[in-house]
Parts: structure tokens; sequence; C-alpha cells
């Protein structure tokens, strides 16, 4: 009788374990009836650095010489996109997210980050999540988008950024101007 039983829950799990795996492999079929599309989308970040990019955890081990963040040190943002590098031009939306030191050399320092691409530009509306390693001193840098809602729901790509100009302002902060260039798919079923 025990062993009828045993046997009985194993027929159940396997039967169970099979149904979701055709289920799951239906859905992946119907799938293939979606439609992808390539998208591209640009923008400058005004980033005020200071203003409204703060510490939020001091680093774990001080900057080295040369280096202006140490190992660890969390830093949260929201900064505003334009159309052109021109501060003052049109809005596009903000940006808002993390960036956290995770290596600090002398070469350079590497940030992750993660952020929310907030758009709200000529009837687009919604957001893109980017996530990616990032060494801001480089001549460029590439991040993934990992997702979207409103217009860009189920995006997918990367998006790479590079500097464009750091100049000081009359507060004694620096303005930091980074264009980005989001190359990414739209998945719709």
């Amino acid at each position: 009788m025990e062993a009828s039983r045993t046997r009985l829950h194993l027929m159940i799990t396997l039967g169970m374990i099979l149904g979701f795996a055709l289920s799951a492999s239906g859905a992946e079929a119907s799938g293939s009836k979606c439609k992808v599309k390539r998208r591209k989308f640009s923008y400058y970040l005004q980033q005020e650095i200071g203003l409204n990019e703060l510490i939020m955890v001091q680093p774990a081990r001080a900057p080295v010489n040369g280096t202006a963040t140490g190992f660890g040190q969390e830093m949260v943002y929201e900064f505003t996109m334009t159309k052109v590098k021109n501060p003052s031009s049109a809005v596009m939306g903000y940006v808002r997210g993390t960036a956290i030191a995770v290596n600090n050399t002398a070469a350079a320092t590497v940030f992750f980050v993660s952020n929310v691409v907030h758009i709200d530009y000529k009837g687009l509306k919604g957001t893109l999540v980017q996530q990616g390693e990032a060494v801001f001193t480089e001549d460029s840098w590439e991040v993934s988008i990992v997702g979207g809602t409103g217009d860009f729901r189920n995006a997918f790509g990367y998006s790479v950024g590079k500097p464009i100009s750091i100049t000081p302002t009359p507060s004694g902060r620096l303005h930091v101007v980074t264009r980005y260039r989001a190359y990414f798919w739209l998945r719709r079923c």
C-alpha cells in the first residue's frame, strides 16, 4: 500500500513537471508570433555634482591618490535629461538611481550603476531600467537595458554613455554633461 502511494505521488509530481514544461514550450511557441521592434533613443544627462548627487554610504576604503571616490561609496542621484547638450534645452525627463564604487585604483574607479530613465517627451511616456558597470573617466561605457514600462514595456538592449563636458558652476560645483544613446528592442505579443 505504501509503495503504491509513493508511486502515485511520483506519477503526479512527474505529470505536473511535464505539464509545466509543455505549457512553457507552448508559451514560447506562441511567443514566436510576437513582434520585436528595434528602437533608438538619445538624450543628454545634465549632472550637477553635489546638488542632486548625494553620498548615501561612506566608502569602506578611502580614495587612493588621484581619485575622489573610495571603494564602497554609494551615491543616489536624480538628474534631468535634455534633447541637446545645452542645459536650457527641452527637458525630456529625468534619471534616478544609485552608483556604488566597486573598484578603486589609481587607473580608474569602476561604478555599479542601477537607474531608471523616466521619459516624457513628444508623446513618449514610460521608463527604461538600466544596470551595469561604468568607468566614467573612459571615452565611453555601456550598460544593459533590462526592462521598461509604458511605451518602453518589455524593452531589452543596451545604452552607451559618452562624456561631453565638465564645467565649474558659479556655486563651485561641477556641471557634467553626458550623452547617452540607447539601443533597444520592444517585444509586443
